[in-house]
C-alpha cells in the first residue's frame, strides 16, 4: 500500500497532555500508569489488534509494515509511557524502603520503556512519517536511554543521550511557529538539564553550575568533543528540518504588515531570507551566550536580506524605464516597503550590537574614547533610518527618531564631559552638561508628547530611562563641580609635583564616588558595612531633596488679641493677689 500523505505526530503534546490530565499534576503515577494500560487496550480495539485469550496463547497481533494511521505510532509512545510510569512508581517506593529489588525492578521497567520508544524510531523510519516528527522520536527515545543509563550510573552514555535529546528540543524550540509547542520543547529541556549537570559533576565535567549560561556552555563542549558521525548527521537532519520550516513560513509570509501598513512579498526568495533573518533573531534572543556574538549572526543574515532587496529594486527600475504599467507604482511601493522594514531591522540590531560592546568595554574598564566612537556610529545609524524613503512620510516615525538621537546625544555627551574631567578642564566639561540637560529635556518632551513607540519599534526609551540618565547627569555635574572646587584651593602652597600627585589622587577618589544609586550613609545608619576598607562613602545627598518643616502659625498670636474670657476669672485673680500680702504676716485665712 502506497501512502502520499506523510504521518506526522507531535510526541510531547501527546505525553505531555495525558501527564497533566492523568495524575502527574501531583505526581500520581499509579494513577497515569494505568490511564495508559487503559488507552492502550481502547487504541488496540479501535485498531483491531486484539487477539482472544485462550489456553495455549496470549500472543498480541503484530503492527502491520505500512500503514496510513498514526493511531499505529501512538501504541508505542503509550507502551513507552507505562514502561516509564511503573518505573518511577517504584523508584518513589524505593526512596522510602531499603530494598535494593525495587530498585532492579524500575530498571527493567527502564529498560522496557527504552526498547518500546526505540521501536518507535524504527516504525517512524520504515513508514512514510514526516522528518520532524521522526527527530522528535529520536529525542524522545534518547530522553529514556538517558533515564536507563542514569539510573544503572553509567554517566558517559547518559549525558551523551540526554545532550542529543536537548540539541533536538533547542532546535525545535527557535523553529516552532506556535507559542505552546516552543513551550513544550522549553519544558522538556528543564527537565533534562539537572540531569546533564549531574552526569557532568559525575564525569569531573566543567561548566555543571546552576546558571542556563553554564549549561548551554557544558552542552556546547560535549557536542564538540563527542566522537563519531552521529551529531554530523543529527546537525544535517536539524537543518534540514529547519530549511523546511522557513520555507513554509516563506509561504505564509504572503502578505505582511508592519507599522500600519500592508504590503505583499511575491518573491519567494526574498521571503525566504526575511524568515530566516527573523528566525536567527529569535534564536539569538532565546539564547545566553555571548551577548556580542549573537548579533554577528543577526546582522549577517540582516545584511543579506539588505542585498536581496536591493536587487529587487534596480531590477524593478530597469522595468519601469522600459515599461510602465497601472500596476508598476503599486509594485514599487511594496519593494520600498519592504527595503525599509529590513533597512530599520539591519540599523535597529547594529544599534543594539554598538549598546552591548559600550556595556562590554565599560565593564574591562577600557577606554572612553572607544566608547565616544560606538555612539557616533550609533547616531550614523539613526540618521540612516532617517533616510529612508517610505519613513519621511510617517509622522510617528520621526517623532520616535527624534526621541532616540536626543537621548543618545545626551549619552555621548556624558561621556565626552568625563573625558574633559579627566583633562582637568571643568568649564568646559560642566558646559558639556548643560547641554547634555538640554537634549535630554528634549528627550522627555518628545516622549510626552508622541503616542508613544510602536509595537514593532526594536529601539525604544522610555521615561524611567531618561529619569535615570537625568540623575547621572547631575551627578557628573556635582562631582565636576566638587573637583574644581578642591583643585583651585588658593590656601595649599605645594610644589607642581606634589600637587599633579594630589589632583591624581583626587580624580581617582572623585571616580569611585558614585552619587546615582547609592543610599546616603545618614539614612542607612542602621546597616553595618560589610568592609571597612573601600572608597569614599556617601554621606549625604547634596542639594537636599525637600521635606516638609513644622512652623508656627503665622495668625496665631492675632486671634489670641480677639478671645473674651470670663468675668469670674477677673475677679478671682485680683483677690488672689490682694490677699497674698496679708497672708505671709498671718492674717489671712
Amino acid at each position: 500500500m502506497e501512502i502520499t500523505t506523510p504521518l506526522s505526530l507531535d510526541v510531547l503534546a501527546l505525553i505531555n497532555d495525558g501527564r497533566m490530565q492523568y495524575g502527574l499534576r501531583h505526581q500520581d503515577y499509579q494513577r497515569y500508569r494505568e490511564y495508559t494500560a487503559h488507552r492502550l487496550r481502547r487504541l488496540r480495539q479501535i485498531l483491531n489488534l486484539v487477539q482472544a485469550n485462550t489456553k495455549t496463547t496470549n500472543r498480541q497481533k503484530e503492527v502491520p509494515e505500512n500503514f496510513s494511521d498514526v493511531r499505529y505510532l501512538h501504541l508505542f509512545v503509550y507502551d513507552t509511557e507505562r514502561a516509564w510510569a511503573y518505573a518511577m512508581e517504584l523508584k518513589q517506593e524505593s526512596t522510602n524502603s531499603l530494598e535494593t529489588r525495587k530498585h532492579h525492578h524500575l530498571t527493567k521497567r527502564l529498560k522496557r520503556a527504552a526498547q518500546h520508544a526505540e521501536k518507535l524510531v524504527t516504525l517512524c523510519e520504515q513508514n512514510t512519517v514526516d522528518a520532524r516528527t521522526v527527530l522528535d522520536a529520536k529525542a524522545y527515545a534518547a530522553t529514556m536511554k538517558g533515564y536507563l543509563y542514569f539510573e544503572q550510573q553509567n554517566w558517559q552514555n547518559a549525558i551523551d543521550q540526554f545532550v542529543e535529546a536537548r540539541t533536538i528540543y533547542e532546535r525545535f524550540a527557535s523553529t516552532n511557529s506556535s507559542g505552546h509547542q516552543e513551550a513544550l520543547c522549553y519544558s522538556a529541556m528543564d527537565d533534562i538539564d539537572p540531569n546533564i549537570r549531574f552526569c557532568a559533576y559525575k564525569l569531573q565535567l566543567g561548566g555543571g553550575g546552576g546558571s542556563a549560561q553554564d549549561i548551554d556552555a557544558l552542552v556546547t563542549t560535549l557536542k564538540q568533543h563527542r566522537n563519531g558521525t552521529g551529531m554530523d548527521l543529527l546537525e544535517a537532519q536539524l537543518a534540514k528540518v529547519g530549511e523546511e520550516h522557513r520555507k513554509e513560513q516563506a509561504q505564509a509570509l504572503a502578505h505582511m504588515t508592519w507599522r500600519q501598513e500592508h504590503f505583499d512579498v511575491k518573491n519567494t526568495q526574498m521571503a525566504d531570507a526575511i524568515v530566516k533573518a527573523q528566525t536567527t533573531t529569535k534564536k539569538s534572543s532565546s539564547s545566553s551566550s555571548g551577548v556580542v556574538a549573537q548579533y554577528d549572526g543577526i546582522l549577517s543574515d540582516w545584511a543579506d536580506a539588505e542585498k536581496r532587496i536591493k536587487k529587487l529594486l534596480k531590477e524593478d527600475k530597469e522595468a519601469v524605464a522600459k515599461v510602465t504599467s497601472s500596476k508598476s507604482a503599486k509594485t514599487t511601493q511594496e519593494l520600498e516597503w519592504i527595503h525599509a522594514y529590513i533597512a530599520y531591522h539591519l540599523y535597529a540590531y547594529s544599534i543594539q550590537r554598538n549598546l552591548a560592546l559600550i556595556d562590554e568595554i565599560q565593564a574591562s574598564h577600557g577606554k572612553v574614547q572607544k566608547r565616544i566612537k560606538l555612539w557616533d556610529d550609533i547616531l550614523k545609524n539613526v540618521n540612516y533610518m532617517r533616510d529612508l524613503p517610505c519613513i519621511k512620510e510617517s509622522h510617528d516615525f520621526e517623532s520616535e527618531l527624534d526621541v532616540l538621537t536626543n537621548y543618545y546625544k545626551a549619552q555621548r555627551l556624558i561621556l565626552v564631559a568625563v573625558a574633559y574631567v579627566e583633562m582637568q578642564k571643568t568649564p568646559e566639561a560642566l558646559a558639556l552638561y548643560q547641554r547634555g540637560q538640554t537634549y535630554l529635556a528634549h528627550t522627555k518632551q518628545g516622549i510626552q508628547h508622541s503616542r508613544g513607540f510602536d509595537k514593532d519599534a526594536v529601539l525604544k526609551v522610555s521615561m524611567e530611562d531618561a529619569t535615570h540618565l537625568e540623575q547621572t547627569i547631575r551627578t557628573g555635574i556635582y562631582k565636576a563641580q566638587a573637583t574644581w572646587y578642591l583643585e583651585n584651593d588658593d590656601g595649599m602652597d605645594v610644589d607642581e609635583t606634589d600637587t599633579t600627585t594630589e589632583q591624581q589622587t583626587l580624580t581617582k577618589k572623585m571616580d569611585q564616588l558614585e552619587l546615582a544609586d547609592e543610599v546616603a550613609l545618614i539614612k542607612r545608619l542602621d546597616v553595618y558595612p560589610t568592609s571597612l576598607a573601600g572608597p569614599v562613602p556617601h554621606l549625604i545627598d547634596l542639594p537636599p531633596s525637600f521635606a516638609p518643616v513644622p512652623c508656627k502659625p503665622f495668625y496665631f498670636d492675632l486671634a489670641a488679641n480677639h478671645i473674651k474670657y470670663p468675668p469670674t476669672l477677673d475677679e478671682r485673680a485680683s483677690s488672689e493677689k490682694s490677699s497674698g500680702l496679708w497672708k505671709f504676716f498671718g492674717f489671712g485665712n
